[in-house]
């Protein structure tokens, strides 16, 4: 289910909703690294992290990442350099962690699950990035992912935070996308005016029941059409499929 914004109050207070949806909204026309870049740090008002960096790894078939673009947003330049040239994504528990299942992780967590080599905590923690959140979205077809990560002191573990980015990751991981695109990526094919109607409830945050209620349709037809929706925009999730679908503006904001 696509989470609702407007009907989290008890977690997310009206200021939260309010500046989730702006960034929600600012994903749809983020063209260019520097609006990118901007948008991502204005998360600072929901969340109080000092570093910021975004990665889209390229798997092949159950493989390892192969490759990789990133956009640091606001990480320690020398950090940054170190990582590429230890090559630290090869022990970093938090990557590993990522691109195997995409969860939503806090530092602290995964790192007493699977702990790093003391070096690369040490030189982590020695430019600040001792606390912070990585979360990932992978598309369909487990060839391409995401990992976004927010780091600094402040930055503690609260249901508040994992609810922010979990509503908002998917919107950041589609504008990503769109600055990738290679020139012969063509866009997602067209949906049809149904698979549209139940995109657009699912965007409000309907159930599958819900939908077949409202729509005057089996809860089975619902599921069939959302897993045609999946495979057309190459989907993993509906909250993904609703990204996908403003970016193209298949459906309406």
């Amino acid at each position: 289910m696509v989470p609702n914004l407007k009907t989290s109050g008890i977690l997310l207070s009206k200021h939260d909703v309010l500046c989730a949806l702006e960034i929600i909204h600012a994903s749809t026309t983020c063209a260019t690294e520097d609006a990118f870049r901007q948008m991502v740090l204005s998360l600072r008002a929901l969340i109080p992290f000092e570093y910021a960096a975004c990665l889209m790894g390229r798997k092949s078939g159950t493989a390892d990442v192969t490759t990789f673009d990133a956009i640091n947003i606001s990480y320690p330049a020398e950090w940054s350099m170190q990582y590429v040239a230890q090559q630290y994504h090869l022990v970093d528990p938090v990557f590993k962690v990522n691109f195997t299942t995409f969860p939503l992780q806090y530092w602290g967590n995964t790192y007493k699950q699977c702990p790093p080599p003391k070096q690369f905590l040490r030189e982590a923690e020695d430019v600040g990035l001792r606390r912070g959140y990585s979360i990932g979205q992978r598309n369909l077809d487990l060839s391409e992912g995401s990992l976004l990560s927010f780091g600094g002191l402040d930055v503690r573990k609260e249901l508040r935070t994992e609810m922010i980015l979990h509503y908002v990751t998917p919107h950041l991981h589609q504008a990503f996308i769109r600055l990738l695109r290679r020139k012969n990526d063509r866009r997602p094919a067209a949906l049809s005016e149904r698979e549209q109607e139940i995109l657009s409830w699912a965007k409000e945050g309907k159930s599958t029941w819900e939908i077949s209620v409202i729509m005057g349709i089996s809860q089975n037809t619902v599921k069939f059409h959302m897993k045609n929706i999946f495979i057309k925009l190459n989907a993993n999730s509906r909250s993904h499929a609703v990204a996908i679908a403003l970016d193209n503006k298949l459906i309406e904001f």
